[in-house]
């Protein structure tokens, strides 16, 4: 759920730092990201396949909120991307 800062509170936009990321996963991210485009969504990353194997695009909207819409591109071993289990 999303809702307008509350009195007292800020955005964002207004403080100059991301408060949080959140990863919305669509069917169609190339139509996505044309709308969110069209809307006035300031787009951070292109739609692009990660090394992870996801397609996606990276935007901040009007409130400065970052967002990632993501969908699966392919499977992708952990160790083919670098990712490691840290130790204790």
């Amino acid at each position: 759920m999303l809702s307008q800062a509350r009195e007292g509170r800020s955005t964002p936009a207004k403080t100059g730092v991301w408060t949080q990321s959140l990863t919305v996963f669509v069917e169609d991210v190339e139509g996505h990201f044309g709308r969110s485009k069209a809307a006035g969504a300031r787009i951070l990353e292109e739609p692009h396949e990660t090394i992870y194997g996801e397609f996606q695009y990276a935007a901040l909207d009007l409130e400065g909120h970052h967002w990632l819409f993501s969908r699966h591109a392919r499977d992708v071993k952990p160790d083919e991307w670098g990712a490691r289990i840290a130790s204790a």
